[in-house]
């Protein structure tokens, strides 16, 4: 079968999952009508910017941290957020914007929460060999990215396949970070031709942990969304921000550790232009992980956690793994949720299993 031809049955599988996923429910039909009016009468779609000429932008650079006050900070965070020059697409599920780096074998990289592509290049890119083409979109919600009404990580993982078809790409590798999962999950259950290996790092796990409610909304919203409030925090209390990130209490940190931690509490801001995706994780996509239907994951899997993640408990993880058919789980001692220190056996098998990825 050609190129051509695997992307043809690529798009006509995503269509048949989309439309069976979402036939029940008036309130679904009505949404997705709503959306896809907009969508037909606004499309103008971006020219992409030919990768060959792209900027690799975060990866290829160290980011020094923000400025000394909250006005300098805010000036630098949205800087560096511009300098990502994104592309845009619309779809029938609103706008995603996205990063489209380098040649190769193609991997979709996720996000977790508080990210963005910027986070996804940060975080994941460095696990990524030589010789692929990355594709980093910002989920919804985050940096420009549409929220759309009734949004869920399967419509989610329907944006991620209107973004491959778009790139002419029939098959994917995915490799996910934290609340990234969810979604990712999603697109190896409703586009299992499109995603030819999974990986999952730290990743939101299904289980009664998912079932705890934390603050209401709104007082999220207050607290999570004002960039003021977070830089107050960010310097008066950087420890308890550390805490709220994953980094665990106990653990002694290496110069080389606090300098990742500094990056990653950099790296939250700005929240303005991140908050209505931290409160979609937060309130539908973390939890709908125990919807996902994991027997219906084909693709090769690797799932990578930390014992001593406090965010997300390793024994869920264990039973993830479990119900993946065929799925393979490291763990690793020590490193909490952004999974701090030296891993070389991560590195080795994240690439391994990336170089062993078949056409």
């Amino acid at each position: 079968m050609s190129g051509a031809d695997d992307l043809r049955a690529a798009r006509e599988s995503r269509a048949g999952a989309a439309d069976r996923a979402t036939r029940p429910g008036l309130g679904d039909t009505v949404a997705r009508m709503v959306n896809a009016a907009v969508y037909r009468a606004s499309r103008r779609p971006v020219p992409a910017v030919p990768a060959s000429i792209r900027p690799h932008t975060t990866m290829d650079r160290k980011m020094g941290p923000l400025g000394p006050d909250f006005p300098s900070a805010m000036r630098i965070a949205n800087d560096r957020v511009d300098a990502l020059g994104l592309s845009e697409l619309r779809t029938p599920n609103g706008t995603v914007r996205y990063l489209d780096i380098g040649h190769g074998r193609p991997v979709l990289l996720v996000h977790g929460m508080f990210g963005g592509s910027d986070a996804a290049l940060r975080q994941l890119g460095p696990l990524i060999p030589d010789g692929f083409r990355l594709i980093v979109p910002s989920r919804f919600g985050y940096l420009g990215s549409s929220l759309p009404a009734g949004a869920t990580p399967a419509r989610q993982a329907d944006v991620f396949a209107d973004l491959l078809d778009h790139l002419g790409i029939a098959r994917a590798a995915v490799v996910a970070v934290s609340a990234g999962a969810t979604a990712a999950l999603q697109m190896a259950i409703r586009h299992r031709c499109r995603v030819s290996a999974l990986v999952l790092l730290s990743p939101n796990v299904p289980g009664s942990h998912q079932d705890e409610r934390g603050m209401p909304p709104s007082v999220a919203r207050f607290l999570l969304g004002s960039d003021r409030l977070m830089w107050l925090l960010r310097h008066r209390f950087p420890e308890r921000l550390a805490r709220f990130v994953g980094v665990p209490g106990s653990r002694a940190l290496s110069p080389a550790d606090r300098a990742r931690v500094a990056a990653e509490l950099d790296g939250l801001f700005p929240v303005a232009r991140r908050v209505d995706g931290v409160l979609f994780d937060a309130f539908v996509s973390n939890p709908a992980v125990n919807d996902c239907d994991l027997r219906r994951v084909i693709a090769p899997t690797l799932v990578v956690h930390a014992r001593d993640d406090a965010l997300m408990p390793s024994w869920a993880a264990v039973g993830l793994s479990e119900r993946v058919l065929g799925s393979r789980l490291l763990v690793i001692e020590d490193g909490g949720h952004l999974m701090l220190g030296e891993h070389p056996e991560v590195d080795r098998t994240v690439k391994e299993l990336l170089r062993s990825i078949q056409d």
